[in-house]
C-alpha cells in the first residue's frame, strides 16, 4: 500500500478513478461534490486539501424557526454520527447553516483505499444527517431550499 500526501490534482485523479463527479468554481479551492449537493436541504458540499489533511464539508440551510431545536439537538447528532463534526454557522444576515465536516489527517500520507473509505463513510453519514434533519423539519424543504442560490460549477468531471 503506497501512501501519498494528497494535493488537489491527486484527489481529482482518485475521484475520477472512483467515478465520483466533482465540480470546480472560481470562488474557492474546494472540489464541489454534486452527489451531496443534490441531497435535499444541502446548500453546498466541498472537499478541501488543508494543512492538516482532507476536509469534506457540507452545509445545510436551517429554517430560522428551527434554530433553537437544532441547537438543543447538536450533542445528540454529534454522538450519533461520530465520524462528523456537526456545528451551527451563524453569519450576520445570512440564513443559519448546519455544517457537517469529516476530516482525514494525512500528515504521514494516505492510500487511495483509505481515501475512498473516508469519502464513502463521510458521504453516507452526511446524507443520513440531512435526511434526519429534514424529517425533524429543521431544514427548508425542496420548494423553499437554497438550491437556486447554489454557486454553479464551472466544470464537472
Amino acid at each position: 500500500m503506497t501512501l501519498h500526501i494528497p494535493d488537489k490534482t491527486l484527489l481529482e485523479h482518485w475521484l475520477d478513478d472512483a467515478h465520483v463527479e466533482y465540480g470546480l468554481c472560481n470562488q474557492c479551492e474546494g472540489l464541489h461534490i454534486p452527489a451531496l449537493q443534490e441531497v435535499e436541504g444541502v446548500v453546498d458540499s466541498r472537499l478541501f486539501v488543508e494543512s492538516y489533511g482532507l476536509l469534506l464539508s457540507t452545509e445545510l440551510e436551517i429554517r430560522p424557526m428551527a434554530l433553537l431545536h437544532v441547537s438543543a439537538d447538536l450533542g445528540r447528532l454529534n454522538m450519533d454520527f461520530p465520524t462528523l463534526k456537526i456545528f451551527i454557522d451563524l453569519v450576520d444576515d445570512a440564513t443559519p447553516q448546519l455544517v457537517l465536516a469529516g476530516c482525514l489527517p494525512v500528515k504521514e500520507g494516505v492510500s487511495r483505499e483509505q481515501f475512498a473509505h473516508f469519502f464513502a463513510v463521510t458521504v453516507e453519514a452526511t446524507a443520513q444527517v440531512a435526511a434526519e434533519c429534514l424529517h425533524l423539519d429543521y431544514l427548508f424543504a425542496a420548494a423553499d431550499s437554497a438550491a437556486d442560490r447554489r454557486p454553479p460549477s464551472r466544470s464537472v468531471h
